[in-house]
């Protein structure tokens, strides 16, 4: 569940993780935030910067090992 804020030309995000794994969510959500400043102190320094090149490796590096692969879906026979 969320809700956004608008004042002084910045909108900020309220979110409430409604899942049984809130405190998974809780920590994706720090580290989006996280990686949102990486990028911006980072743009500041490099103008010739890929904005969106740098978020994806903040997150592949740091983001996704939390999540961990893939789980089988329940009651399908195994492959092989």
């Amino acid at each position: 569940m969320g809700k956004a804020a608008s004042h002084a030309n910045q909108t900020t995000l309220y979110l409430t993780p409604l899942h049984g794994r809130a405190d998974v969510l809780k920590r994706l959500i720090a580290n989006v935030g996280a990686a949102l400043r990486h990028v911006r102190a980072t743009a500041q320094q490099f103008k010739d910067l890929d904005r969106w090149g740098c978020l994806l490796r903040y997150i592949s590096d740091r983001i996704a090992p939390i999540i961990g692969p893939p789980r089988p879906v329940a009651g399908l026979p195994a492959a092989g």
